[in-house]
């Protein structure tokens, strides 16, 4: 069995030398000539230029029944013709791809991709194994401009304080990832109560960023 990793920056370089660290066999696919070339010189995998969503550049990478392809690209398309392909082509009947716009994750499980992580699901992830916030801006796939990720501290003045998340009214697109509460990590529910001193880590759409740091804490804009 091999692990078929398709585009992705940093978080694909982590993933190949976790894999390979655990014995697995893994070919890393990416269209970065650049790319290719660096993670070439550092990890034992086969390396593939090209563009992985194109049958002809996957089928070098000679995917079969057993193994397992995760498709890491920016674009939420791609991903999906990836995975398609694995399946419909290949035969493989392991995929897993990255959905970096939250309301698709739903249409990729109903077209029968049923292993789909949301871009905002990967960053909860990261946050429990107590990433910094850098870190997690690095490793995370998305298109630039597309999602800020901006940390907070409430202070006692704060609107929110005292309230639910639920009942904080944030606008549509934009998300609690975490909370930091002294020496706790907390991954917010609707039910959450916010209080003063809380780090949050918020995840949001570029248009609607101001809106959410005005309801968190107004002075921020």
């Amino acid at each position: 069995m091999k692990i078929i990793l398709v585009g992705g920056e940093r978080i694909t370089y982590y993933l190949a030398r976790s894999f390979i660290n655990k014995g697995y066999k893994v070919v890393v696919i990416h269209k970065n000539r650049a790319f290719c070339e660096e993670l070439s010189k550092t990890l034992k995998a086969l390396i593939i230029n090209g563009n992985g969503s194109k049958r002809e550049i996957l089928e070098q990478a000679e995917p079969m029944r057993n193994d397992i392809v995760v498709a890491l690209t920016p674009r939420d398309q791609d991903n999906f013709i990836i995975c398609q392909q694995a399946m419909n082509i290949f035969s493989v009947e392991r995929t897993l791809a990255l959905v970096n716009d939250p309301e698709n994750l739903k249409i990729f499980k109903e077209l029968g991709i049923k292993n789909a992580i949301s871009t905002t699901d990967l960053i909860a992830s990261l946050v429990e194994q107590k990433l910094s916030v850098e870190e997690i801006i690095n490793l995370t796939p998305v298109e630039e401009g597309k999602i800020n990720i901006t940390e907070i501290v409430l202070s006692g003045d704060s609107p929110v304080v005292g309230k639910k998340l639920r009942d904080a009214n944030l606008p549509k697109g934009s998300i609690i990832g975490s909370i930091i509460r002294g020496n706790e990590i907390i991954i917010p529910y609707g039910d959450t109560v916010l209080k003063e001193g809380d780090k949050l880590l918020l995840i949001s759409l570029l248009e609607v960023q101001s809106k959410a740091l005005s309801l968190l804490r107004p002075e921020a804009i």
